[in-house]
C-alpha cells in the first residue's frame, strides 16, 4: 500500500503592528496542499483570536424567531406539500413523489440537472443541529438511495450523482425547513468530475486505491483520526475545502448502487455525531456532500466519500464565510488546525453514541 504524503510548507510575514506597540510582528502561515487535489488550506494561528469577529456565535433567539416567522408560508409544513410541491412524471415514480416515515421526496421547481430532488427531513418546520436522529437521517438517506436506483434504471446514461445539504440561509438555503438535494445527471459537477479524475490518474500511477490508502494512513497517524461506524471510516480533513471539515470513506462501495442497508445506517450515524459536535461546539449550520463513482460501473480506483463542514452561523448580520480567496482563489482559511478538530470532536462526541476509539 503506498502511504499517502502530506505536504506542508511555512511563509513568514513581516510588519510592524500597533496592537503591539509597532513591534516588528512576525506571523507564521502554514499552508497545506491535499494529497489527491492539490488544493490549498492556509492556517494563521493569529487569526485565533479573530474568531469572534469571523464566526459569532449562534444567536438562538433570533434563530427561533426566523423559525416561527417563516413557518406560515412554508409549503413543506402541515402536509402543504401534497398541494404545493412538484411530482414527477409515472414514467419515473409512477406514485409522483417518494415518502417513507416523515421524509418526502419530489422534484427541484428549478432544477440544476435532469435528476434534481428535494428531500424533506421531517415534519418539524425548524431544528437546530442536535435534533437529527439516526432513524430520521436513515429514512432521508433511503429515499435518497432508492430516487437515485430508479433514476439509473430509467436513464443508465446518467450514472453521476451526489447527495447534498444546505442547513440554514448562511449554507445557502432558501428555506428553513431542513431538506437534502440529489444531483445527477450524464456529467459530473466540476469537484465531483475532479475527485474522479485524479482519483483515476493515482490508480494509475500506483496500481492502488487512493481512498483506500488515504484511510489507512489516515488511521496509522491517529492524528485526525475521528473512528468507525461499521465498514465506514470517519477523520477530519488535512486540508479542508470548508470550516472544519469531516470526511468520511466507505471502503467496500465505489457507487451508491453498491449500498445497503448498512451503508446508510453508517452515514445516517455519522452524520448524526458530526451534527452534534457542530451543536456542541456553538456551530448551527452545515453543508455537506456524498460523492459516488460512477453508477454501474466497477471502479477500483474510487470510494463512496463524504465531505461535511460548517458554515457562518445564524445570527442578525452575518457575514459571506466565502470571499476572494475562497471563491476565485480556491483556497480556503483555517481556524481550527484540523487535528485540534478531532481532538475537539473525540472528546465532546465521547461516551455511549460518541465516537469510538476503534481503529486506533
Amino acid at each position: 500500500m503506498p502511504k499517502i504524503s502530506f505536504k506542508i510548507w511555512e511563509e513568514v510575514a513581516e510588519f510592524h503592528n500597533p496592537i503591539k506597540n509597532g513591534e516588528l510582528d512576525r506571523q507564521k502561515i502554514e499552508v497545506r496542499l491535499d494529497p489527491l487535489t492539490e488544493h490549498q488550506s492556509i492556517l494563521n494561528d493569529a487569526l485565533k483570536g479573530k474568531v469572534s469577529a469571523l464566526f459569532p456565535e449562534t444567536d438562538y433567539a433570533y434563530l427561533h424567531q426566523r423559525i416561527d416567522d417563516t413557518k406560515e408560508q412554508c409549503f413543506m409544513c402541515d402536509g402543504k406539500w401534497r398541494k404545493f410541491s412538484p411530482r414527477y412524471p409515472e414514467s419515473l415514480i409512477p406514485e409522483g413523489r417518494l415518502t417513507r416515515g416523515e421524509i418526502v421526496l419530489f422534484p427541484n421547481l428549478f432544477p440544476l440537472a435532469p435528476y434534481h430532488a428535494v428531500v424533506m427531513v421531517g415534519q418539524k418546520h425548524g431544528r437546530i443541529l442536535d435534533d437529527f436522529s439516526s432513524s430520521l437521517l436513515f429514512d432521508a438517506f433511503s429515499v435518497s438511495l432508492e430516487f437515485i436506483r430508479r433514476c439509473f434504471e430509467s436513464d443508465s446514461d446518467a450514472p453521476f450523482f451526489t447527495i447534498n445539504a444546505n442547513f440554514m440561509p448562511p449554507a445557502g438555503s432558501s428555506i428553513m425547513h431542513p431538506h437534502f438535494q440529489i444531483i445527477g445527471s450524464p456529467f459530473p459537477m466540476t469537484h465531483h468530475r475532479l475527485l474522479l479524475e485524479r482519483s483515476l490518474a493515482y490508480h494509475r500511477d500506483t496500481g492502488s486505491c487512493y481512498w483506500l490508502d488515504l484511510v489507512e494512513t489516515e488511521r496509522e497517524s491517529a492524528q485526525r483520526w475521528l473512528g468507525e461506524i461499521a465498514s465506514s471510516q470517519w477523520f477530519t480533513a488535512f486540508s479542508p475545502i470548508g470550516s472544519n471539515e469531516v470526511n468520511a470513506v466507505w471502503p467496500h462501495t465505489s457507487h451508491f448502487l453498491e449500498w445497503g442497508d448498512e451503508d446508510i445506517q453508517t452515514m445516517a450515524e455519522g452524520v448524526r455525531r458530526v451534527l452534534l459536535t457542530y451543536h456542541n461546539l456553538k456551530f448551527s449550520t452545515f453543508n455537506f456532500s456524498c460523492f459516488s463513482g460512477p453508477l454501474g460501473k466497477a471502479a477500483p480506483e474510487f470510494r463512496c466519500f463524504l465531505r461535511m463542514i460548517n458554515r457562518q452561523n445564524m445570527h442578525l448580520h452575518y457575514r459571506a464565510d466565502d470571499f476572494y480567496l475562497q471563491k476565485l482563489l480556491k483556497n480556503e482559511i483555517v481556524v481550527y488546525p484540523p487535528e485540534h478538530l478531532a481532538s475537539l470532536i473525540r472528546k465532546t462526541a465521547a461516551g455511549p453514541g460518541g465516537w469510538a476509539a476503534a481503529g486506533r
